[in-house]
């Protein structure tokens, strides 16, 4: 635009020197004053007198165009304003109404419409007008030139247009913008002149501009609100989830940290305690590794929502409803949080302890399965347990391990000695983590007596650790940690292999009426490839199925009933013998046992402990030998250690007995000896 008033502005200056002219009018007027009239001087004159008047028409004429040119240029030096104030204006009415002004100064215009046309479909619209009757014969005349192809030409062209209707005058120019959108403006007049055009088409332009800079800056100011509207939204989320579990929601460690430093300075110095619950799900691996993730998380959703819904503030505060401050959390894993905070006494901490083993123990329906878990909780509380977070949940964290091992399904307060025998577990594990690398671990076997002929029939495999600092670790140490850790699957497996091995060993010495008892570790049990496991490692060790028996305990098999007799099928049909350990000590009932394809029941020892002497355990023994056997099944006792027991179970036609009475377990090489030595089982005194 600027090149264009510059443009006018230089050919006026050089063409049309306004003061010159004045200059020589007055100085040729007086002149000819002077001159003496004769006939040819009054001819001369009046031929003067008719140029003068010829000039001056002329001077008059310059002057009117030079006072149209001076008030163009004011006019464009306006629009200089108005084009930058374009973006503030915004409201595109507003600027074709100011554009008509401009170009009511430049001439009177009969008809003033602005139109638009859409790219996709090329059809218009009247978007503004300043004399309504004109608006249809404008836009018939606006469509003819569509159809004649004149608007694309002047499209094309980029300047105005000039068509002829009847005895009025059409320009029509067409503006195409950057958008998508092209503007078209139309005016009537009788008559334009070509500077008028050119002043037309320089207004246009402006407004074109001005339309253009204004739906710019209004979009890049909508997409800026939008941005600003998706940053906050997007900081919104990133705070969220910053502080909260993306699975279940729960604020995360991280928030519930920081809950925890705010409840500690808000009760500082006052006589009230903040308490931290951590709970984790017991056997929860087990549910990953049987149902799969998708189940797993599903359970972990179902916690969350069943913690939140159990202890709500209105039943959680019933001791202080003013007071008592909440907070849930996942920790990470299957691993959840509890802060109770603002409290005056432990009874508020008892009660939604409880209150979360009891919800926490009812059935989950998975996939169509009915799970049952339980939760181990270990509370510590400020200001007796620790200064800070972290401290709080490292304390929280040991008593809940103490509560595993006292048996789940329980909750500990956080105590000082609890730390001390977690750190040795925390030696133990990894101490355990490396043994079998380094040949710590070693197999000792027990034999199995058959009662009417006091021969040996066969041996189970029990586990020792032979730790080169502690000397021999018991099993019942290092078997927990073992199952905690999931090490127990490595270690079942190693002994599963060794004691094939030495199978094969007495075979081969020519040993061969006898069955190996392997335990199997309920983690064990519970693998989807556990007979693939078995399988092979039997083969691989070149020993028969038959000369093989595994123990699982009553727990292993109740989990999932359904479950285990179809795994426990698949072994007996592979040929492998079947025992329950421990029986009695869990819940079998009848019912469920006359579905196992099991072999033996296997007495446990605490029941054969007393049997002489305490009338219960005697009834019990007895009332579990005679169902066994009508059932068809063979009963072992362990742990019988003197002659008298030895008598009571020789009465009820015990089957097998095995304990130190006859041998304690040994090394290979002992037991080798015994073997060798055809030691058979002496009877003290008849039943």
């Amino acid at each position: 635009m600027r090149l264009e008033i510059g443009a006018v502005v230089s050919w006026y200056d050089a063409s049309h020197d306004s003061p010159r002219l004045e200059e020589h009018r007055v100085a040729v007027s007086g002149c000819c004053r002077n001159l003496p009239l004769t006939d040819h001087v009054e001819d001369s004159a009046h031929e003067v007198e008719k140029e003068l008047e010829r000039l001056g028409r002329r001077v008059e004429h310059l002057e009117a165009v030079n006072r149209w040119h001076m008030d163009s240029l004011g006019m464009l030096a306006s629009m200089e304003e108005f084009h930058g104030d374009a973006r503030e204006i915004r409201d595109p009415d507003k600027i074709f109404s100011i554009t008509r002004q401009y170009l009511k100064r430049l001439a009177e215009f009969e008809t003033i419409a602005f139109m638009v046309v859409e790219e996709e479909d090329s059809s218009f619209t009247l978007i503004n007008s300043d004399v309504d009757p004109a608006i249809s014969g404008l836009t018939i005349t606006i469509d003819s030139l569509i159809e004649r192809g004149e608007f694309a030409w002047a499209l094309n062209q980029n300047r105005p247009l000039q068509v002829v209707d009847g005895d009025q005058q059409l320009l029509l120019h067409v503006l195409a913008t950057r958008t998508r959108v092209r503007r078209l403006s139309a005016l009537s007049k009788a008559r334009f002149t070509a500077p008028a055009q050119n002043l037309i088409s320089i207004i246009l332009h402006n407004c074109a501009y001005a339309l253009e800079s204004s739906a710019l800056y209004s979009l890049i100011s909508e997409q800026n609100q939008n941005l600003e509207k998706i940053v906050e939204t997007r900081t919104r989320e990133l705070e969220y989830n910053y502080g909260h579990d993306s699975l279940t929601e729960l604020p995360n460690r991280l928030m519930f940290q920081d809950r925890v430093e705010q409840a500690m300075n808000r009760v500082r110095g006052a006589e009230q305690i903040v308490a931290v619950l951590l709970i984790d799900l017991d056997m929860f691996k087990r549910i990953n590794d049987t149902l799969g993730i998708a189940a797993g998380d599903q359970l972990l959703v179902t916690v969350a929502d069943r913690l939140m819904h159990c202890l709500d503030n209105a039943e959680v505060a019933q001791f202080d409803p003013d007071r008592v401050g909440l907070t849930i959390a996942r920790l990470g894993g299957d691993e959840f949080a509890v802060l109770l905070s603002d409290i005056d006494s432990i009874d508020p901490i008892n009660y939604v302890t409880r209150r979360i083993i009891e919800t926490l123990s009812m059935g989950v329906e998975l996939d169509a399965n009915e799970v049952f878990t339980t939760c181990s909780i270990g509370i510590s509380l400020y200001p007796k347990d620790g200064a800070d977070s972290d401290t709080l949940l490292k304390n929280a964290d040991a008593a809940m391990y103490h509560a595993k091992r006292q048996g789940r399904n329980n909750y500990q307060f956080y105590a000082e000695e609890i730390n001390e025998t977690s750190y040795h577990h925390l030696q133990l594990e990894n101490q355990l983590r490396h043994a079998i690398d380094r040949e710590e671990l070693l197999l000792h076997y027990q034999p199995k007596v058959e009662v009417t002929s006091g021969r040996i029939i066969g041996m189970e495999a029990l586990i020792r650790w032979n730790q080169p600092e502690m000397g021999i670790v018991s099993p019942v140490v290092f078997i927990p940690i073992a199952e905690y850790t999931g090490l127990i699957t490595v270690i079942g497996e190693w002994v599963l292999r060794t004691a094939c091995r030495q199978v094969k060993n007495w075979l081969e010495q020519g040993f061969d009426d006898f069955r190996m008892s392997v335990n199997l570790s309920p983690q064990q049990f519970r693998q989807a490839d556990i007979l693939q496991r078995i399988l092979s490692i039997v083969e691989s060790e070149e020993v028969e199925p038959r000369y093989l028996e595994v123990e699982i305990t009553e727990g292993a098999i109740m989990d999932d009933v359904d479950a285990a007799i179809e795994t426990m099928q698949q072994l007996n049909d592979a040929g492998i013998a079947l025992s329950i350990d421990d029986f009695g000590t869990g819940y079998s009932s009848l019912s469920y046992l006359k579905r196992f394809p099991i072999n033996t029941l296997k007495i446990d020892r605490s029941f054969v402990n007393d049997i002489t002497s305490d009338p219960d355990d005697a009834a019990i023994v007895t009332a579990i030998i005679a169902m066994a056997h009508s059932m068809g099944l063979n009963v072992i006792a362990e742990g019988v250690e003197t002659d008298e027991q030895l008598a009571f179970l020789r009465a009820l036609k015990c089957d097998e007995i095995q304990g130190y009475l006859f041998s304690p377990p040994l090394p290979v090489e002992r037991f080798n000896e015994l073997l060798n030595s055809d030691k058979r089982l002496y009877f003290s005194r008849e039943a």
